[in-house]
């Protein structure tokens, strides 16, 4: 269902998800943040219909990435981020630690 309203097309957000491939969830996400055209009309949010049916140009304008290779350098460098992360806490731990014992080793005296 598709409704004209100022001479722009309008679609319920259920069709939109379907044409784009994109969760209803991502898409309610995506009208909270403002980040794409949407309406609320009678209690139904509408989500601007641009014409384009194409999945991987409403990807591209809704910031998502457009091909496998985009999503697979991305993991790689969260997943390089989160090893640097978790090298830093073990070394936190074992600093902690010393400091623990010295602590000790100093209110014992």
């Amino acid at each position: 269902m598709t409704l004209d309203l100022d001479n722009e097309k309008w679609i319920p957000l259920v069709e939109f998800s379907v044409q784009r491939g994109i969760s209803l969830s991502t898409l309610r996400r995506y009208i909270k943040s403002n980040k794409i055209p949407w309406k609320l009309l009678d209690g139904r949010y509408l989500v601007m219909d641009d014409g384009t049916l194409s999945a991987s140009k409403n990807e591209a304008k809704l910031g998502l990435p457009t091909e496998s290779k985009d999503v697979d350098s991305r993991l790689k460098n969260l997943e390089q981020s989160l090893n640097a992360a978790n090298e830093e806490i073990a070394e936190l731990k074992t600093l902690v630690a010393f400091y623990e014992e010295k602590w000790a080793q100093i209110t014992k005296k």
